[in-house]
């Protein structure tokens, strides 16, 4: 683990904003906060410090947008580009994600930990297809968890591709998520739900899911009740609009277009109605091609767009989704997102206030990635 220390620094503080400039150091992996400046410190005088972003909704194993592109890129390729997309998504950021399927363990390990992310994985998406070929969604729980999961990935609705005008109809029945939540309970895992809006969302709440996907058609009402369970919703606004591009550009289905155009039109309202329901919102790219890994600071803008005031949507892309992989994660996984006396060393130094339009997706906004305690070069490699 390295150490280091920067004088005059502003930090992020847990409502959003940022205090007086302050020394913080770094070593054996935590922060101590405080102290006269030393000779070495990096001059903070016109820096900014947040906590490690976590992008809580990634597939960092998928280097293509269609399954069958996928498998033609071949294992050797695919381990490749998966520890390229690692490597990038840090440098950019990112000191923790949550993998929402594909990421294998085997895959992750051979990836050396200084050069990715500290990550969590569902390994596989279950829809109805998948729990029907295992037997039942039973068995397709438990064959997740034996395989490494820390998260059950639910499909409870359709996606994207659906067909037009296809419906919001739960594609497992209340009692199917409540036993998913009980059985990942029992191994300490937790239960991610995608859902883009009806029955589902409201199974979710009642079974004990710890997270919502999208929520895209999600309620008011809905949100409250969420809220009260101490659940999460990872809203993911921008893969949406850049597969509107993909339509555009010919390389997906125009088939998928008007249900595409439905998502970028209501996603934004979901956030907003999460917000004021006081149902906390985490941070989430969805990303899932070459081109997209590695630009996820970019999804910070998408939920200021969406109405989040800049310092909500900094705690979104920060403690939010930090406290969300805590709950299935010990402290070593899973940071608390904050810059605190004796926390976990995960941070980005910023050269802008990040709160300025466009300032944290600038790439020469990073001055360097801290993670645990080491510092990282964002300069990409030759």
């Amino acid at each position: 683990m390295g150490h280091g220390a920067s004088a005059s620094i502003r930090i992020l503080d847990e409502r959003g904003g940022f205090g007086a400039p302050r020394r913080v150091s770094w070593a054996g992996g935590r922060f101590a906060l405080g102290g006269e400046p030393r000779e070495g410190d990096l001059d903070g005088s016109g820096l900014w410090m947040i906590p490690g972003l976590v992008d809580a909704h990634l597939h960092a194993a998928w280097q293509a947008f269609d399954a069958e592109d996928r498998v033609r890129l071949g294992e050797e390729r695919t381990r490749r580009l998966v520890a390229d997309g690692l490597r990038r998504t840090l440098v950019s950021g990112f000191t923790s994600v949550r993998d929402a399927g594909g990421l294998e363990p085997g895959l992750l390990a051979g990836v050396p930990t200084p050069e990715r992310p500290r990550a969590q994985l569902s390994v596989r998406m279950i829809d109805r297809a998948t729990a029907d070929a295992e037997g039942g969604l039973d068995r397709a729980v438990e064959g997740a968890l034996e395989a490494g999961a820390r998260w059950v990935k639910l499909v409870a609705t359709a996606g994207v591709a659906a067909p037009a005008g296809t419906g919001l109809d739960p594609v497992f029945t209340a009692a199917e998520q409540r036993d998913a939540v009980r059985r990942a309970d029992r191994e300490g895992a937790g239960v991610m739900v995608h859902a883009w809006g009806g029955a589902a969302i409201d199974d979710a709440v009642a079974a004990g899911a710890l997270s919502i996907e999208h929520g895209i058609f999600m309620t008011d009402a809905q949100a409250r009740r969420a809220a009260e369970r101490g659940m999460t919703l990872v809203p993911t606004l921008r893969i949406y609009r850049l597969v509107r591009r993909m339509i555009d550009a010919g390389a997906l289905p125009v088939a998928f277009r008007a249900r595409v155009d439905e998502a970028v039109a209501e996603h934004p309202r979901a956030v907003l109605r999460a917000r004021d329901a006081g149902l906390p919102i985490a941070l989430g790219t969805d990303y899932g091609t070459v081109e997209q890994h590695g630009t996820g600071r970019l999804e910070f803008d998408a939920l200021v767009e969406a109405g989040l005031a800049p310092g909500e949507a900094l705690i979104a892309a920060t403690s939010a989704g930090a406290r969300l992989l805590a709950r299935v994660g010990g402290a070593e996984e899973a940071p608390a997102g904050i810059i605190a006396e004796g926390g976990i060393a995960d941070a980005v130094i910023l050269r802008r206030d990040p709160r300025e339009p466009g300032a944290l997706s600038d790439p020469e906004s990073v001055v360097a990635v801290i993670l645990g305690g080491r510092r990282i070069d964002p300069a990409p490699r030759p």
